[in-house]
């Protein structure tokens, strides 16, 4: 790794308005940890790309790189803490970038409020901070220096910056999208704008109660404070039902989808314990008639050796109906040793008289690859020897 030049930093002190060309990993070395605390300088629009870019390809590749070989199960606290950490490292360095691209387009560091508004406000400064120079910047050479990319246009440099930004669009909605249970999130927000509305409801009617304070229906002081204090019970007491109603439904919802998601894990264990009878008492009817009947069901996992639950999202929800994504993987016999493979699918569970049953299931290889060249080396328990 080259060092940065230390007659280079001496310079950037004595003329803080001017900027230096340098290779694409040094300038984000010298913009995000040398320079994180410097508000009032100035950033040039491809010193700013560079910086920008690396740091979206550092988050990108390590947020894949934890989806890989994290188990599932330990894969939403890791990303979770990850990306906590990366956040807290960033935040003071970022928003000092921010500021002394501003300042380099001559714009209020006051429109960095513009990120309280998540869409709009992040297209606008998006855009803004791709806006050239206010004034021609001269720079300081100190030798000219050959790196990668000291030859690209502005132009070039504006494409890597969109393309990295659809990069971390791609990696976000792989990798933590599917840690959001969009059911249960949109119950929540159900909830809070049923207690918004409440609350609405409760001051209005007490502003009704208090415009007909001066009415003259009311015959005394006391009434009005009576009324007011029904109105207000009463309120009360309504905001209480609704929200044990809510609660109720929320854990009906949950009990559902723990129950179905049981089965689905009962069923895959049950065939990879070789359990078939078990197996397939979990089909509803309507599936049973799909895959025909037992023992050429059973045909289909003569070479099967072991299969592996990897996870299952919750896609969509309904009382009777609740459909999973899931990851599978398998081992299998075949004439050149043992293949692995890796499927992904969907299941579709349906709930007859109290319990829950596969409805529906389909599935597609992602990969698979050959673990040994022959059967014979394969030291765990054989196939006829297993339950």
């Amino acid at each position: 790794m080259e060092s940065f030049d230390q007659n280079q930093r001496i310079q950037n002190k004595m003329y803080p308005f001017a900027m230096y060309e340098d290779s694409i990993w040094n300038t984000f070395v010298n913009n995000f940890a040398i320079k994180y605390l410097e508000w009032s300088g100035r950033l040039s629009l491809v010193d700013y790309i560079k910086t920008s870019v690396v740091l979206t390809i550092i988050f990108s590749i390590t947020s894949v790189g934890l989806f890989l070989i994290i188990p599932s199960v330990n894969l939403s606290k890791v990303l979770t803490i990850f990306v906590t950490l990366f956040i807290g490292v960033s935040i003071v360095p970022s928003i000092s970038l921010l500021c002394r691209r501003l300042n380099d387009i001559g714009l209020n560091k006051t429109k960095l409020l513009y990120l309280l508004f998540p869409i709009f406000g992040a297209l606008y400064l998006f855009f803004t901070l791709l806006r050239k120079s206010e004034v021609s910047i001269s720079y300081i050479e100190m030798g000219k220096k050959n790196f990668w990319g000291s030859n690209w246009t502005v132009s070039t440099y504006k494409l890597i910056y969109i393309l990295s930004f659809l990069l971390l669009f791609v990696v976000c909605n792989i990798v933590y999208k599917p840690l959001i249970n969009s059911t249960l999130l949109v119950s929540k927000v159900e909830t809070i704008a049923s207690n918004i509305a409440d609350e609405y409801t409760k001051y209005t009617t007490i502003d009704y109660i208090n415009r007909n304070k001066e009415d003259k229906s009311l015959k005394s002081k006391s009434e009005q404070e009576r009324v007011e204090r029904e109105q207000i019970e009463k309120q009360k007491i309504e905001q209480n039902q609704e929200r044990i109603r809510l609660e109720s439904i929320e854990k009906a919802k949950q009990k559902n989808i723990d129950q179905a998601q049981n089965t689905v894990e009962k069923f895959y264990l049950a065939i990879d314990q070789q359990k078939y009878n078990d197996a397939f008492n979990m089909f509803s009817d309507n599936q049973r008639n799909v895959i025909g009947n037992f023992w050429d069901w059973k045909q289909g996992y003569q070479n099967t050796i072991s299969v592996e639950l990897k996870r299952l999202d919750l896609k969509n929800y309904s009382d009777t109906s609740i459909s999973f994504e899931y990851l599978l993987a398998s081992k299998d016999r075949i004439s050149s040793g043992i293949e692995q493979k890796l499927f992904r699918g969907n299941i579709v569970m349906m709930k007859i008289n109290g319990s829950w049953y596969i409805d529906s299931q389909d599935g597609e290889l992602l990969r698979s690859e050959i673990l040994r060249d022959s059967y014979n080396s394969y030291k765990g328990p054989s196939y006829n020897g297993r339950r």
